[in-house]
């Protein structure tokens, strides 16, 4: 792996005039995290109710392959059965020829050979509050489906292509059924279970469409070759592999369209369209959407309290570049100074982003509401004492000695 290493000094105005635009956006950053918290609250609510509606009023449709009924037109209702797709709809790359066979989805995946720049850095600081930084640059050379920029690498004499001849494409059979029935985009938009494509001896140059794959390819592997020699590739190569969905078993819910479906509106507001591959009940389809809507919760929640702590921080950072200019002592001032805000951030944040989701949640669930104030009033009080202590520590009581004064007999003063 090539690399070198580039050596930047910025000074300490410049590192605070940084901090200071910096408090700015930190600003932002901190007010923005409580309209992200309260948000996330209100549609997880939206959420639960609307599956909890859906599961109370779905319709079991028994056999998807009778006669559409059209009196359950716009309920919701629920079935399983087999997704297939007609001898003549199945899904195929129309550029390099492949059509398997009662396929529902055909993904071709197209890779380059590139450079790809790799960065690390390493910042001290120096005398006078100014910071010493040395980056790395190390290059090599890999497989991506994205174009990589070579226009911006810290060193110009590594250069990729500017462009990919191919492209990775999603082919999709039209129409998908199910019994009767005919899936809508929406749901056809949720099949993406892709497994690899096993070339059954169809695979051929001759099938390409355009003259250019027909005279670089090369069949390899479970796809095609663009180069020289796929064992030692230069840079430019490409690569084409191909990853299938065969037809099988889906279990959906969503509301009756005529012959076909479409989302279901709930009444507080939300939306239903769900499908799984396999058989799955109709109960198995809810349980599985309130456990994806408590996951993307938690994870929004998460990233309202590391939006509210890097903004905290970034308010608090010149305090820190201030303490590194006190000449001998400043560099350890200015890192204490980083490790204390640090930690009392991350309890400010912890502690207001849960009284946010309080107060949110508290119309709807005062039980759970009253819990989080609790653990809210427990870390306040665990940080009241922790300044109680460090407060008795410094005050000390001033000794007191009895002592009997001692008189001077002025005769004996010569």
């Amino acid at each position: 792996m090539n690399s070198h290493t580039v050596v930047t000094y910025t000074s300490w105005g410049e590192r605070l005039q940084s901090a200071c635009c910096g408090v700015c956006f930190g600003i932002i950053l901190f007010l923005g995290s409580f309209p992200l918290l309260v948000w996330n609250e209100g549609r997880s609510i939206e959420r639960y109710q609307s599956l909890e509606e859906g599961r109370k009023n779905v319709i079991v449709i028994a056999d998807p392959a009778d006669s559409v009924d059209y009196s359950r037109e716009g309920m919701l209702v629920y079935m399983t059965g087999k997704a297939g797709a007609g001898s003549d709809t199945t899904a195929s790359d129309p550029t390099f020829g492949v059509s398997p066979s009662n396929a529902l989805k055909l993904k071709r995946v197209a890779e380059m050979y590139q450079w790809e720049e790799h960065k690390s850095s390493h910042t001290t600081k120096t005398e006078g509050g100014g910071t010493r930084t040395e980056t790395t640059y190390s290059y090599d050379k890999t497989w991506s489906d994205h174009l990589m920029n070579s226009g911006s690498f810290s060193d110009s004499s590594y250069q990729n292509p500017s462009s990919m001849t191919y492209s990775s494409q999603v082919y999709s059979a039209d129409p998908i059924t199910v019994g009767s029935y005919t899936l809508s985009s929406g749901l056809v938009n949720k099949i993406n279970w892709f497994s690899d494509l096993i070339d059954d001896g169809s695979l051929s140059v001759d099938n390409i469409a355009d003259e250019y794959g027909q005279q670089m390819a090369m069949v390899y592997g479970n796809g095609f070759y663009l180069g020289n020699n796929p064992s030692f590739p230069d840079v430019g190569d490409m690569k084409i592999d191909f990853k299938y969905i065969p037809e099988g078993t889906v279990s959906l819910i969503a509301a009756q369209t005529g012959g076909t479906f479409s989302s279901y509106v709930t009444k507080r507001g939300g939306s239903l369209l769900l499908l799984r591959s396999g058989y799955h009940t109709a109960d198995d389809l809810f349980l599985l959407a309130q456990r994806d809507n408590a996951i993307i919760t938690w994870l929004v929640r998460f990233a309202g309290f590391l939006v509210m702590f890097m903004g905290l921080k970034m308010v608090s950072q010149p305090l820190e570049v201030v303490l590194d200019r006190i000449p001998l002592v400043g560099r350890f001032a200015g890192d204490l100074m980083g490790g204390a805000t640090c930690i009392v951030t991350c309890i400010v944040a912890a502690a207001l982003s849960i009284l946010t989701i309080a107060i949110a949640w508290f119309a709807y669930r005062p039980l759970l509401t009253f819990m989080l104030l609790a653990i809210v009033g427990g870390l306040g009080y665990m940080m009241k004492k922790q300044v109680d202590s460090k407060r008795n520590e410094t005050d000390y009581e001033i000794p007191t000695v009895n002592a009997t004064p001692i008189y001077a007999d002025e005769n004996n003063f010569v």
